[in-house]
């Protein structure tokens, strides 16, 4: 089960050599069947893992939304480190 999760972990983080149909297909099974079997071993950085990507497939438009809005507050927070 550690090795088929680590395969799909590795399988999405090479998502993007594929085409769309077949990444929202993967993304898809990765969110319905890994992702939780990681959350029930314990392994919630896996988890976490697998579902921001998936979420990149999934959902592109919100992603890209998520990634700017992250990067604009990038500022905001060096600023606050500085303080």
């Amino acid at each position: 089960v550690l090795v088929k999760l680590a395969d799909r972990a590795h399988n999405m983080r090479t998502l993007q050599y594929m085409t769309p149909e077949k990444q929202r297909k993967i993304a898809k099974e990765t969110m319905d069947i890994y992702a939780p079997l990681a959350h029930r071993l314990g392994i919630h950085w896996l988890k976490t893992e697998l579902e921001d990507n998936c979420f990149r497939y999934l959902y592109p438009e919100e992603y890209q939304k998520l990634v700017a809005e992250v990067k604009g507050r990038e500022a905001e927070r060096k600023e606050y480190e500085r303080e």
